[in-house]
């Protein structure tokens, strides 16, 4: 949770990607994806944001897995838009691997 956040933004994500640095912001507690991200250069220019922004300082981070290939990073649970391994991706229809079998997501958690 965040503690201080005068948005509706309620976890967000830190990923370093080859690129640069995104910030992922979720309006939900539970892995639900993110409706919005942000770009930064460096994890210090994105964690300052983060400090100023949302007061989360460093010690408040957790650390989770990298996303599985093909995944959202997002979402800390393997979820992928459907179709894209295939190269037909149905964007806006995800799929989330549920005792190794990939369901497709009908509604977010609650």
């Amino acid at each position: 949770m965040i503690p201080r956040s005068k948005e509706d933004v309620k976890r967000v994500i830190l990923y370093e990607a080859d690129d640069g640095v995104y910030l992922f912001l979720s309006r939900s507690i539970h892995d639900a994806g993110s409706f919005a991200d942000q770009w930064y250069v460096s994890v210090e220019d994105a964690e300052a944001v983060c400090r100023e922004r949302f007061g989360i300082d460093k010690p408040m981070w957790q650390e989770v897995p990298d996303a599985e290939p093909g995944c959202q990073h997002d979402w800390i649970a393997p979820v992928r838009i459907k179709g894209r391994e295939h190269g037909q991706p149905q964007w806006g229809v995800l799929e989330r691997l549920v005792g190794g079998r990939w369901v497709q997501i009908t509604e977010p958690p609650e």
